[in-house]
């Protein structure tokens, strides 16, 4: 099972922001990705739409497919790369 959350870490332990749903002492394994501050509000906002779409456990676009997507949208127009 894949579970992603975000956290705080404080006082030496991580603690999620959100509930999860496991069992006490449950083992898991943990990757931690850090989040940079945003340096404008439209980055911020993009920040957290994109943990809003993690959480919902849609899958994120890979390059190509933002291309496919874009090119959907334009009529089928691309811009060369």
């Amino acid at each position: 099972m894949t579970i992603a959350v975000d956290a705080v870490y404080e006082g030496g332990v991580l603690k999620p922001t959100t509930p999860v749903d496991l069992p006490d002492k449950a083992h898991v394994h943990i990757t931690i990705e850090t989040e940079e501050a945003a340096r404008t509000p439209l980055g911020r906002d993009l920040r957290q739409l994109r943990a809003k779409i993690v959480q919902s456990g849609t899958p994120l676009l890979d390059w190509d497919e933002i291309h496919e997507e874009v090119a959907s949208r334009r009529g089928g127009w691309r811009e060369g790369r």
